[in-house]
């Protein structure tokens, strides 16, 4: 019976040993969030701008968009990263 209810308890326990995030970790956490979504539009633009691109009637203005495309991707990505940098120190 005591294997049963140590068991039991050992979750709770182990969530208790390890204590509650303090609000500078709450507040990374938030930035890694961010910085996801941020993500997450910039690839969700570039993808837009890759099909625009498919779809050019010439070779220069699907060279344009594509280009512009990655731009945008690596604007989105060097924007998370930053966050996310910030993000770090602050756990």
């Amino acid at each position: 019976m005591k294997k049963l209810i140590l068991i039991a308890t050992a979750p709770a326990l182990a969530l208790a040993a390890c204590g509650e995030d303090s609000a500078v970790e709450e507040r990374g956490d938030m930035l890694e969030e961010q910085a996801d979504a941020i993500e997450n539009v910039g690839d969700d633009r570039a993808g837009q701008l890759e099909e625009m691109a498919d779809e050019a009637p010439t070779d220069a203005q699907e060279d344009m968009l594509n280009e512009r495309a990655e731009e945008i991707d690596d604007i989105g990505d060097n924007a998370a990263d930053a966050i996310n940098e910030r993000a770090d120190e602050m756990e």
